[in-house]
C-alpha cells in the first residue's frame, strides 16, 4: 500500500510542488536575510557618517580655540554617556593626540591598522575619498564594530585663528575616528533570520495545507473514484458508474468509462441472454435426445417381444385349437344323454371351463400374433369419425352402467386416411374401454378428432379420471403391464402394447398426458399419406 502511494499521482505531484515551494521560499529567505543585513549595514554606516559629523561639530569650537582640556573632556563625557562609541583624534603623522581612552594618548598607528588602511591603500587623499570609503566594518573582542573617520582639514578659520595659526598650504590637520561598538546587532540579525524562518515555514505550511486540499480534491478524489469504478468493472460489476464531474478533464474520462461500463453491461446482458437460450435450447435437444432413446428402447423392446409373441403364438396356436375343438365335440357328445349322473355334469362342468378357458387362450394368442404384425391387414381410404361412432356404440352399454357420458367433438373437415379400418377401431376401441374403466365412479369421455397441419388427422380420447401417476405412464405400453391387478375380467397388459402396435404399423405417434386424480388423454396421430404397397401387410 506505501509503495502505491509513493508511485501514485498524487503523491507525486504533491511532492513535486512541495519540493519546488521549499526551494523557492529558502531562496527568497535568503535574498531577504541579505537585503535585511546589506540594509542594517547601511543604515549604521549613514548613522556612523552622521555621528562623526555630529561629533565633528561638537569638537570643532575646541579645536579652533585650541582648548585640549575642553577636548579631552567632551571626548570623555561622550564615553561615558555611551560606553559604544569611541573617540580618538590623530594627527597627520598617525599619532593619537585625543582619545576616549586615555591610555592610547599618544600612541603612534600602524598605517596596516584597521583605522589607517584605507587612508594609506587608496590613491586619493582621506579628505577625497567617498563616505562610503570612509567607513569600516570590524570586530573589537568578539563584537562587531563600525569605524567612520572625518578628516580634519586645514579651514580657512583655522588659518586665521587667534590661538593658533596652520600654513594655508597645510591641507590636513588630522583625522577624527569614531568607532561604534554594536552588540545588538548580531543578536536583531539572529532574531531577524529566526522570524524570517519561522514566518516562511509558517506561509510554507499554509500553503502546503491548501495545496494538499487543493490535489486531493481536484486530483486524488477523482482518480480513486475512477479507480474504484474500474475495479468495480473487473470484478463483473457492469453496474458501476464514475460520478465525479466536477473536473472537465477527469469529467471527460469518466464520461468515457461511463460509456465503456454501459456497453460493457449491454454486452454481458446479451451474453448472459444468450447463455439461458443455449441452455434452454440444450435442454431442449436433451430432452428430446432423452425422448428419442426411450422411444428406439420402446421400439427395440417391442421388437423383441414381438418376436417372442410370435414364436409362442404360432407354437400353441394349433394345440389350442384342438384342445377347444375336442372339448366341445365332447359337450355335445354328452350335453344331450337324459342318464345323466352327477359325475358326468361334473364331467361337461370341467368340459365347459376346459373350453372357455382354452378360448380365452386363443384370444391372448390372436392380440399376440396381432402385436407381432403376423396377421394380415388391409389398407383403404376411412373416415375416422365413422370408426369412432362404430366405437363408441360397441361399448355404450359399458358406459352407461358405468354412467359414464360421451362428448363427441368430431371435425368435418376431416380428411380420409389410408389404413386398416379394422385396426384402427380396435385401437379406438381399447382406447376407451380403458378411459371407462379409469372412472369407476362415472364422468365423461372426450373423443375429439381435428385435421393436423401436414395434412393427417388427430384423435383425442380424454377422460376425467383417477389419471396415470408419472412413474406408471413410462411403462403402460409395455406388454403384461398393467395396473388393475389379476383375477376374472381383469386385464392382461396387452391393450396398450396391441394399440401402440397398430400406430406404430400405420406410420403414426401417439402420446399421453395425465394427471393423477384429473383424468388422462391420449392423443393419436395419422398421416395422410398411404402407407407403402399399399395392399397386404
Amino acid at each position: 500500500m506505501w509503495r502505491w502511494r509513493l508511485n501514485s499521482l498524487t503523491f507525486r505531484l504533491t511532492g513535486t510542488l512541495i519540493v519546488a515551494l521549499v526551494l523557492l521560499l529558502a531562496l527568497t529567505a535568503v535574498v531577504q536575510v541579505g537585503l535585511q543585513e546589506r540594509y542594517a549595514r547601511e543604515a549604521a554606516r549613514i548613522h556612523g557618517l552622521a555621528m562623526s559629523e555630529t561629533l565633528y561639530g561638537a569638537l570643532h569650537t575646541a579645536m579652533l580655540n585650541n582648548d585640549r582640556e575642553g577636548l579631552h573632556a567632551s571626548v570623555r563625557t561622550i564615553s561615558e554617556r555611551d560606553p559604544n562609541v569611541r573617540v580618538r583624534i590623530f594627527n597627520k603623522e598617525g599619532q593619537i593626540v585625543f582619545s576616549s581612552d586615555a591610555r592610547e594618548v599618544g600612541e603612534r598607528l600602524d598605517p596596516r591598522s584597521e583605522a589607517c588602511f584605507k587612508c594609506h591603500q587608496a590613491d586619493r587623499p582621506i579628505e577625497k575619498l567617498p563616505p562610503g570609503d570612509r567607513t569600516r566594518s570590524f570586530g573589537v573582542g568578539g563584537v562587531p564594530a563600525l569605524g567612520v573617520i572625518r578628516a580634519i582639514e586645514n579651514e580657512p578659520s583655522c588659518t586665521n585663528a587667534s590661538c593658533h595659526a596652520h600654513p594655508a598650504n597645510k591641507r590636513l590637520l588630522g583625522v577624527l575616528d569614531v568607532t561604534q561598538l554594536l552588540p545588538r546587532v548580531e543578536q536583531a540579525r539572529r532574531q531577524t533570520a529566526m522570524l524570517m524562518v519561522g514566518a516562511i515555514a509558517g506561509a510554507l505550511l499554509l500553503v502546503v495545507g491548501v495545496m494538499v486540499l487543493v490535489v486531493r480534491r481536484s486530483v486524488h478524489r477523482p482518480i480513486r473514484s475512477l479507480t474504484r469504478t474500474l475495479a468495480a468493472l473487473g470484478t463483473g460489476d457492469y453496474s458501476a458508474r464514475y460520478e465525479n464531474g466536477e473536473i472537465s478533464e477527469f469529467a471527460y474520462l469518466g464520461n468515457s468509462v461511463n460509456k465503456m461500463a454501459q456497453e460493457l453491461q449491454r454486452t454481458n446482458t446479451e451474453l448472459v441472454e444468450w447463455a439461458q437460450t443455449l441452455e434452454r435450447r440444450v435442454e431442449e435437444k436433451t430432452a428430446e435426445l432423452r425422448q428419442a432413446q426411450d422411444q428406439m428402447i420402446k421400439v427395440e423392446r417391442m421388437a423383441s417381444l414381438g418376436k417372442l409373441a410370435a414364436v409362442v403364438a404360432h407354437e400353441i396356436n394349433n394345440p389350442l385349437a384342438s384342445v377347444v375343438t375336442y372339448s366341445k365335440v365332447l359337450l355335445r357328445r354328452y350335453a344331450h344323454r337324459p342318464d345323466q349322473t352327477a359325475e358326468t355334469r361334473e364331467s361337461l362342468d370341467i368340459l365347459e371351463a376346459i373350453a372357455s378357458e382354452s378360448t380365452r387362450c386363443g384370444e391372448i394368442v390372436s392380440n399376440l400374433l396381432l402385436f407381432a404384425r403376423r396377421t394380415g391387414s388391409r389398407m383403404e381410404p376411412s373416415n375416422v369419425n365413422q370408426l369412432v361412432d362404430r366405437s363408441l356404440f360397441l361399448i355404450k352399454h359399458k358406459m352407461d352402467l358405468a354412467q359414464v357420458k360421451a362428448d363427441l367433438d368430431l371435425s368435418s373437415k376431416l380428411p380420409l386416411v389410408m389404413c386398416d379400418p379394422a385396426q384402427i377401431e380396435q385401437a379406438l376401441l381399447a382406447l376407451s374401454i380403458n378411459a371407462v374403466e379409469a372412472m369407476p365412479n362415472g364422468g365423461t369421455l372426450t373423443v375429439r378428432t381435428a385435421p393436423t397441419a401436414s395434412g393427417g388427422i388427430e384423435v383425442a380420447v380424454e377422460d376425467t379420471g383417477v389419471g396415470i401417476p408419472e412413474e406408471v405412464r413410462a411403462h403402460i405400453f409395455e406388454p403384461f403391464f398393467t395396473t388393475k391387478g389379476e383375477g376374472e375380467g381383469k386385464g392382461l397388459g396387452l391393450g396398450l402394447a396391441v394399440v401402440y402396435g397398430i400406430v406404430q404399423r400405420h406410420n403414426g405417434t401417439i402420446e399421453v398426458a395425465s394427471e393423477p386424480g384429473r383424468g388422462t388423454r391420449f392423443t393419436l396421430t395419422l398421416p395422410a399419406a398411404p402407407a407403402q404397397g399399399g395392399g397386404e401387410v
